[in-house]
């Protein structure tokens, strides 16, 4: 009896220990990644470029403060607001999104405010108005892989992340066209309100040449959070197998999808068959073919891209 509990417990707790191991790992790489593209490539730049969010809008803040008010603000400023700025907007994930979306994003903000606080600041040598354009890219380019690689493993690097996952599970729209949506707002203020005003160097960047930069970062982002960010691409798929029963069964208890069935016959075998029809979220693709080939390996696997889907279909939270 005791070796057969311990079994079901090994059976049980084991996966869900790795999965849930993976999820943190995940969370704390895509976050270093994230503050290393803020603090090594837009912060360094001499022309302010915004990043998205609550580290957007506190950057903003802080150069208002330190350019239009010249009141200094210690190191730590940016990671103090993040924290604190984030605290309501955790409990909209908590109560909107899930709970355990929230508490990995929790983890995140925790790290972001950290590491933007108190991350030595590498020289990448990209400190001139001429290497605005690279910081943007680049910079752009590690924001977009550390938020969207949160995303795809369930939770965000919070702020507005938060806002846009729950909007994005409420209306089936990408995540990224959100971010981008509020983002840009971020940069159009910063170009009308520092644009043109002296920084604590005493140079003067003009506003269109801070908006210009910080909209390409936007757009950058934006690409690569919605390509590493699947949950809201959705996939229909066809399966061909001579042993559905089996096959449905999982995907009703196991995915909790609806399936369509049709009755087919095989050209060259002339053997009657059944083609079941799905349509998925694509980060659930790989669970649904390990569940196929599980059921019947000689099983025939399409798939196709779905633009929209109306009617009774479930939007989950990837967490």
């Amino acid at each position: 009896m005791n070796k057969r509990l311990e079994r079901l417990r090994n059976k049980v707790f084991k996966p869900l220990f790795w999965h849930e191991t993976k999820r943190i790992v995940a969370v704390i790489s895509f976050t270093f990644i994230y503050g290393i593209g803020v603090s090594w490539f837009l912060e360094a730049s001499i022309v302010p470029l915004y990043t998205g969010g609550i580290p957007g809008i506190g950057q903003l803040l802080r150069d208002i403060l330190q350019t239009v008010f010249r009141v200094h603000l210690s190191n730590n400023f940016l990671g103090v607001f993040i924290f604190i700025a984030n605290i309501p907007l955790l409990f909209l994930g908590w109560f909107g999104v899930s709970h355990r979306f929230t508490i990995y994003s929790l983890i995140s903000v925790i790290i972001q405010a950290s590491l933007l606080s108190y991350i030595p600041v590498f020289d990448m040598g990209l400190s001139t108005e001429t290497h605005a354009l690279t910081s943007a890219v680049l910079g752009g380019l590690l924001i977009g892989i550390g938020a969207g690689g949160a995303l795809r493993y369930g939770t965000s690097t919070g702020g507005l992340d938060i806002v846009a996952q729950y909007l994005s599970f409420r209306r089936g729209k990408s995540v990224g066209f959100f971010s981008m949506a509020m983002n840009i707002v971020i940069a159009i203020l910063g170009g009308i309100i520092i644009g043109g005003r002296p920084n604590l160097d005493g140079v003067i960047i003009s506003g269109g040449v801070i908006a210009s930069y910080t909209i390409i970062r936007i757009i950058i982002s934006t690409i690569m959070t919605d390509r590493m960010h699947t949950a809201y691409q959705y996939l229909s798929v066809n399966i061909i197998t001579v042993n559905p029963n089996d096959l449905v069964d999982s995907i009703l208890t196991k995915l909790y999808r609806g399936v369509t069935l049709i009755n087919v016959q095989g050209a060259y075998s002339h053997h009657d068959k059944t083609m079941i029809y799905v349509v998925i979220s694509a980060y659930e693709l790989h669970a649904l073919v390990t569940m196929v080939k599980g059921v019947d390996e000689t099983a025939f696997i399409t798939t196709s891209p779905v633009k929209n889907v109306f009617g009774n279909f479930k939007r989950k939270t990837i967490a």
